[in-house]
């Protein structure tokens, strides 16, 4: 293009390391954070198996039930102290209303569903679907999809498929339940990681 100066690479070099520099503080808190949400995602996933498999093995899938509502958030909360990062399990038909979807998770899992529906793989990794700055904190939310395994159709299957003793459980504890009619494959929900940061000052370090 006529007119146009070409810079040269001994210019572009330095200029390349200073947005390189500025960047990197970011750049690190990011991969520290996604670090610290996949982890916690996968041993939530982990825990809960175990503890889901044990239990029905004992007392039956109406026994396995108080593991979704009691032993859960104390799982949570264990992880979100060992972490330092806040966990939610959230769905678009979901058993307790207390945890319903944010308009983000909504508008997520949304999408996600549909791109399920269309045949489309998700990610196995823990996820970023939203990044801002609130103060001097950085607030990085990451997602890890939950899908339907043939084992939870005991509980969240077609109502024809779930055992009168489940049924009257899950009646009693959840009146206002909408968590069932799913398919095994189908996307169950979502474990939503949020993961706060502070943003280092400039010229921090120097």
């Amino acid at each position: 293009m006529k007119g146009r100066v070409p810079m040269k690479k001994s210019l572009m070099l330095p200029l390349a390391g200073a947005l390189l520099v500025a960047a990197t503080p970011l750049l690190a808190i990011e991969l520290t954070s996604h670090a610290k949400a996949n982890a916690a995602a996968g041993r939530l996933n982990l825990e809960m198996r175990k503890k889901l498999t044990q239990t029905i093995q004992q007392k039956g899938l109406a026994g396995a039930i108080d593991v979704c509502a009691k032993d859960a958030p104390a799982v949570v909360s264990d992880l979100e102290k060992t972490f330092g990062v806040t966990i939610k399990r959230t769905a678009l038909k979901v058993r307790n209303p207390a945890n319903a979807p944010d308009p983000a998770e909504k508008e997520l899992l949304e999408k996600l569903d549909g791109m399920v529906r269309n045949g489309d793989s998700l990610p196995q990794d823990a996820t970023l679907f939203s990044e801002k700055e609130s103060g001097k904190e950085l607030v990085l939310r990451y997602y890890k999809p939950v899908m339907m395994q043939g084992t939870c159709l005991g509980c969240h299957g077609p109502l024809d498929r779930i055992p009168a003793d489940v049924k009257k459980v899950l009646a009693a504890g959840y009146p206002k339940d909408k968590a069932v009619g799913y398919a095994e494959g189908e996307l169950r929900g979502i474990v939503s990681i949020t993961v706060k940061e502070k943003i280092p000052e400039k010229g921090a370090g120097k």
